[in-house]
């Protein structure tokens, strides 16, 4: 989303170097019919703890997070309203769902913010480079960004924005596609193109009409990355925006996270957008290399 703050951003760094220092059912409406092919992954399903979390997934899935009511919850889990009485209490008893008044609907509740905050910092990546992103982006003076790959989607754990004037904002939390942004390419750049086709599928969805929608397509784009040194969205995402990214690997070398520098177009371009490419290598050197990793280059 692109944002006008008024003014344009004054300075530009010299260089870019940084100082060492679902449960996911698919349609819950379904949830119940797909239980059996789930529970063929665990050897002694709980099917309380299963409904549970399906009402967790169908309340966080409804639009705009709307409240939702016992009947409405039960008719969509296909179970009997007490059952759907039972779980919801019990859900709201540690705060999971809360009942919203005097409708007697429930919605989320602030547990599940709290449990899903310390999930990037146990990871270990969120804490290291939490400060060298927030460093980069006062640097460039535009929106930088700190993202993982979620099964076959990308999410954005980490977002700080220095810009001034027209900035992107990053939405974060969200699961979106991995083909179209600087940030879900660098995720797949160890990839060869049977492997991306197997996770993003042969027909991808175009956002703009600059998205690569072909893992042929993609595939090449990740092998220019690779000799360009750096991944790049040219108004694939969305029109008007830029993006250039890099993996970060850990001490084995895996990749296990990827940084973005975001703005719009209109000023990331030309030398600006290589000062943005050289400063997202050199941050995503600096967090590997806080994780452990001990190689040159991310790329």
């Amino acid at each position: 989303m692109l944002r006008n703050n008024g003014g344009l951003a004054q300075s530009r760094a010299d260089h870019c170097r940084i100082p060492r220092g679902r449960l996911r059912w698919a349609g819950v409406a379904q949830a119940i019919p797909e239980k059996a092919e789930k529970a063929q992954t665990v050897r002694y399903p709980v099917q309380a703890v299963e409904r549970a979390l399906a009402i967790i997934q169908l309340l966080a899935d409804s639009p705009g997070l709307r409240p939702m009511g016992v009947t409405e919850v039960a008719g969509r889990l296909g179970v009997s309203k007490s059952t759907a009485h039972r779980l919801l209490t019990t859900l709201a008893g540690f705060n999971f769902v809360t009942r919203v008044e005097p409708a007697g609907k429930y919605r989320l509740g602030w547990a599940l913010y709290q449990v899903a905050h310390r999930l990037p910092h146990a990871v270990g990546v969120h804490t290291v480079a939490q400060p060298l992103i927030r460093e980069t982006a006062m640097r460039l003076g535009e929106t930088v960004n700190l993202a993982v790959r979620y099964e076959s989607r990308l999410v954005f754990i980490e977002s700080c924005s220095a810009a001034s004037g027209l900035k992107v904002e990053t939405p974060r939390g969200l699961p979106q596609p991995l083909h179209n942004s600087a940030a879900g390419k660098a995720l797949l750049l160890d990839l060869d193109e049977k492997a991306v086709r197997e996770l993003c599928g042969a027909r991808l969805e175009a956002s703009t009409g600059n998205t690569l929608t072909t893992a042929e397509a993609l595939g090449a784009d990740l092998i220019l990355s690779r000799r360009r040194g750096y991944t790049l969205d040219d108004e694939e995402a969305a029109e008007g925006v830029r993006c250039v990214g890099a993996p970060v690997r850990n001490h084995e070398g895996r990749i296990v996270a990827s940084v973005s520098v975001t703005g719009p177009s209109q000023r990331l371009a030309g030398a600006k957008l290589e000062e943005a490419a050289a400063c997202v290598r050199a941050l995503a050197l600096d967090i590997s290399r806080g994780i452990g990793f001990l190689g040159d280059t991310t790329i």
